[in-house]
């Protein structure tokens, strides 16, 4: 049977929204800004298209053009972020992220799953001068960290009978020294809505020098008491 051909207004209008979000998916925290021209080059894009597409991207205000040129996300993304973490209800995630960082002294994260990735969508960091390399927004791997290890404890292994992702859920934490950097320790508890589903992990790290048995179990009780303030369905 000959295969049916979808038309071709549908196939190009497709391609248009593709070519939107390969310009979309190029911006990071490591590179926020970009000339039309490195658009080109990175995307085997002619000038007229990037220009077009970026002038309709600028309209819907997911990007904006800077003095320089150069173009940067937009406000949107922002309008976007709020309906995100309102539908899912992590609006009251924040508060106990920075107040968990006033208590503690320590930086306080709070990072979600998406495909391969975890995400950290809140962060507070200590007031000291001691920072991590990580930010808002920052996209990391998920087989790595505290948080990883607590999201695949309680997601994609979470039919584990057995074995490490098995030990991480029967003590409900998981603690990372000395994993990849030296220097640091990190605690993570998983966040589990109303119904037991999970929806992340809140996670307190800082200098090593600082952590030991009894510290462990101070940072334990307060992650654990903060998650009794948090209530989704």
């Amino acid at each position: 049977m000959k295969k049916k051909m979808k038309p071709r207004s549908i196939d190009k209008k497709y391609n248009a929204i593709e070519k939107c979000l390969q310009i979309l998916s190029m911006f990071s925290l490591d590179k926020s800004s970009f000339s039309i021209k490195e658009i080109c080059e990175q995307l085997n894009f002619n000038v007229s298209t990037a220009y077009r597409i970026l002038s309709t991207l600028e309209d819907y205000g997911y990007v904006s053009r800077l003095k320089n040129k150069n173009y940067v996300v937009g406000t949107q993304a922002l309008y976007l972020s709020a309906i995100y973490t309102q539908s899912n209800h992590l609006e009251q995630i924040r508060p106990i992220v920075d107040f968990i960082r006033d208590v503690s002294g320590e930086t306080s994260s709070f990072f979600v799953e998406e495909d391969d990735k975890r995400i950290c969508l809140y962060r507070a960091h200590s007031r000291d001068e001691i920072r991590h390399n990580i930010e808002q927004g920052s996209r990391l791997d998920l087989n790595r960290g505290a948080s990883g290890r607590i999201i695949l404890a309680y997601g994609k292994r979470n039919k584990d009978k057995k074995g490490f992702y098995k030990d991480i859920r029967d003590k409900g934490y998981y603690l990372s020294i000395n994993e990849h950097n030296p220097s640091l320790f990190a605690l993570a508890v998983p966040v589990l809505s109303n119904s037991d589903k999970f929806v992340g992990a809140i996670v307190v790290s800082g200098p090593i020098t600082r952590f030991n048995e009894k510290q462990k179990s101070i940072l334990l009780n307060l992650l654990k008491d903060q998650l009794k303030n948090i209530v989704m369905p």
